[in-house]
């Protein structure tokens, strides 16, 4: 009987034509004899990544394309993803390579070695960023700065705001909560809720190099009124996990 896979890569697409082939190479490499699949959520691409995906589907077996018939956003794609995987091992990371496949190996260790949720964490001791304008990385503290401020389960981490993480069996997910509270509203940042629900569990930190995506644009860059929309996400998560003790 099959078991499933072991791992399961969650990672959302939105016009990365430019990417999917590397990013599903790189992975395949990185996971050696580990069983795994990669599910490619896509958010109503534009350039050709589904017909793209899907040519790859059909000749590996670990590819699996979920499909928004609109566009829903970050969050909702990557909550999609991790609600339809199958490995006692989730890990979401982005698809335009900025965040780097080599580090699923050392992920996977740490998760067996007994912590339930491995956060790649931009900003702990090790951790290199390559170079970006000053407008950027204003913006990413200033982030990190108010998910600390409104939702206070997050201070213990320098990185609450990771697109790149993985979590364990114990790590429970509230994927009706959330959908519930986001309505028609699109989210950006799926690990704050994770880490605000989930304050009795182990979860570390672990450096890595975050790059410069590889072809094509940040999409979040061009969101109208981000900051507003942001805030009121914090606002939810902040509202939804109150009850939980920190």
């Amino acid at each position: 009987m099959d078991s499933g896979p072991f791992v399961s890569i969650v990672t959302a697409t939105l016009n990365e034509r430019g990417n999917v082939l590397q990013l599903v190479d790189r992975v395949h490499k990185a996971m050696g004899k580990v069983p795994y699949e990669v599910i490619a959520v896509d958010d109503n691409s534009s350039d050709g990544t589904v017909e793209l995906l899907e040519k790859v589907a059909s000749t590996d077996s670990t590819l699996r394309i979920v499909l928004n018939s609109q566009r829903v956003g970050l969050l909702k794609s990557n909550l999609k993803g991790l609600k339809e995987s199958r490995g006692d091992i989730k890990i979401v990371m982005d698809a335009d390579l900025q965040h780097p496949p080599e580090c699923i190996g050392e992920i996977v260790k740490k998760i067996d070695d007994g912590q339930d949720c491995v956060i790649m964490s931009r900003f702990v001791n090790g951790s290199t960023i390559s170079k970006r304008d000053a407008y950027r990385a204003s913006a990413t503290s200033l982030a990190i700065a108010l998910c600390h401020l409104i939702v206070p389960q997050t201070r213990g981490f320098k990185d609450p705001i990771s697109g790149f993480f993985a979590t364990g069996k114990n790590v429970k997910i509230p994927y009706e909560k959330l959908h519930l509270a986001l309505g028609n509203h699109r989210g950006y940042k799926v690990l704050v809720p994770i880490i605000a629900s989930n304050i009795k569990t182990k979860i570390v930190e672990l450096p890595y190099y975050f790059g410069n995506r590889y072809w094509g644009e940040s999409k979040i860059g061009r969101e109208n009124l981000l900051i507003a929309k942001y805030l009121t996400e914090l606002g939810q998560y902040r509202s939804l996990f109150r009850e939980t003790a920190f």
